[in-house]
């Protein structure tokens, strides 16, 4: 069945209700103060000044005509889809058609009674017309009377009548998002994803042990080999967004590697300077022992190093931007690295390449790494 089919399997009648039409926020449209071309309980035509409309999808709030209680007509709250957009020969601007679309609490139901009586009354009024006419002059033909709805329409509405509907054409526009909203909750649920995901697979970590398969390289050194995991643990951070709001900042991941022994390096002076930087830098635990010569100056130095590695990974949220920022050190090799993301990155494939990283399986991060900072 095609749209204009569709409109058309219900009566129309032309009747002129006043009538607010609630464009969705991504048209970008004010509120548009009308009124109905005619009306059926399947849709109803508008005119307005403008061009296309065709697609829109609106809410219609119209206002019930005829004498009411306090003077403030009641409204139908009905969704609708402009399905077409004509140029009006009778008005100045041009013609929508509007089909309705059911929603849960329209009123869709009261629209099809209102009807139904309007028509009632019009027959009614059309018979009581034409009866006089037809004993006092048989012969002629009857003049039609114009429909009671449309002789009828709401009068002027009065000042508190057009606050009520302004007021309610705006509680019924969608609320626009707010965009700072929208970015900490991607955030934030990137950093609870990523949390409970290194906590589980840490666990399950301290309790297998695995070995390490990579060596760590020290330049001018031999390397850090036979590796075995020596227990983790994550960790997480929340911050306050508002006193009754809380999002995830952090989520980190701290661990030790152990060989089970150690390294003796020896550094002349004052080579041992440089070497004992670097080892401060990587946060490798280390002990000295110095060599004098005979006139008691520092000649050369020994490092103690015991062949284990502390590495932290840590993952943190960018409030501002709505980015993540990976911190990684000494994991993979030694020193430290920092990495831009995706929120949408921390995927279930891009967190279990990570673990693939952080155990030395693999040197890259594959669908998680966005570029480096």
């Amino acid at each position: 069945m095609t749209a204009r089919e569709h409109r058309r399997k219900s009566k129309r009648y032309a009747v002129r209700w006043k009538a607010a039409v609630v464009f969705d926020k991504m048209y970008g449209k004010p509120i548009l103060h009308t009124q109905t071309q005619d009306l059926s309980v399947d849709g109803t035509a508008m005119v307005t000044d403008y061009e296309d409309l065709t697609g829109n999808m609106v809410t219609l709030l119209l206002a019930q005509p005829g004498p009411q209680e306090g003077n403030a007509p009641k409204m139908l709250k009905i969704r609708a889809r402009v399905v077409s957009t004509s140029q009006s020969q009778a008005h100045k601007g041009y013609r929508h058609g509007l089909s309705f679309v059911r929603a849960p609490g329209d009123g869709l139901d009261i629209l099809g009674d209102l009807l139904a009586a309007a028509e009632a009354a019009r027959a009614e009024a059309a018979q009581s017309a034409a009866a006089p006419a037809v004993q006092s002059a048989p012969a002629a033909a009857p003049t039609p009377a114009e429909p009671a709805t449309s002789a009828t329409p709401a009068a002027g509405l009065s000042r508190l009548a057009q606050l009520k509907q302004m007021a309610l054409a705006k509680q019924t526009e969608e609320k626009k998002p707010d965009p700072q909203e929208e970015i900490n909750t991607r955030v934030s649920k990137a950093i609870e994803k990523a949390y409970w995901f290194l906590k589980e697979f840490n666990e399950q970590l301290n309790v297998v042990e695995p070995p390490y398969p990579k060596e760590y390289a020290l330049v001018g050194a031999p390397g850090f080999s036979g590796l075995v995991w020596k227990g983790g643990h994550a960790d997480m951070r929340t911050r306050e967004l508002n006193p009754t709001t809380k999002a995830w900042e952090m989520a980190s991941l701290y661990f030790k590697l152990d060989a089970g022994k150690e390294l003796r390096v020896v550094r002349e002076t004052p080579l041992h300077e440089k070497f004992n930087q670097t080892l401060v830098e990587y946060k490798i635990e280390f002990t000295t022992k110095e060599e004098r010569n005979d006139r008691g100056a520092l000649a050369r130095t020994t490092f103690i190093i015991p062949c284990k590695i502390e590495a932290r990974l840590q993952l943190l949220g960018n409030f501002e931007t709505g980015k993540l920022l990976l911190k990684t050190q000494n994991i993979e090799r030694f020193g430290t690295m920092t990495y831009e993301l995706s929120t949408e990155a921390i995927t279930d494939e891009a967190l279990d390449e990570l673990t693939g990283f952080i155990l030395g399986e693999t040197s890259r991060l594959g669908p998680l790494l966005l570029k480096g900072v």
